[in-house]
């Protein structure tokens, strides 16, 4: 979405038409809630909605654009259990802790 092209490289839209990093995760957190008619509940960081969240190994916002497929979650968390932990909270698995 942040390139304006294709996984096979093709352009599809002019740089007008990219969104900015900040807008992109809009689309994918609000407008996913949206989509679903969940807006009331998630899709936004604010008292009283659900709030699912990852960790991630590197900066979304500041990551080149080319390296953001490549950025892996190190804790997944939802509906407020840990459902993934690697790297340095790999201690905190709930698969290695049964």
């Amino acid at each position: 979405m942040l390139d304006g092209r294709t996984v096979d490289g093709i352009a599809t839209r002019g740089a007008e038409e990219i969104p900015g990093r900040e807008q992109a995760l809009r689309i994918y957190t609000e407008g996913s809630a949206w989509f679903a008619g969940d807006e009331g509940r998630r899709g936004r960081l604010v008292p009283g909605m659900l709030a699912d969240l990852a960790i991630l190994n590197e900066d979304y916002f500041t990551v080149p654009v080319s390296r953001i497929a490549q950025i892996q979650s190190l804790l997944t968390m939802v509906g407020g259990k840990i459902v993934y932990a690697a790297g340095p909270f790999s201690d905190l698995d709930p698969e290695r802790n049964r």
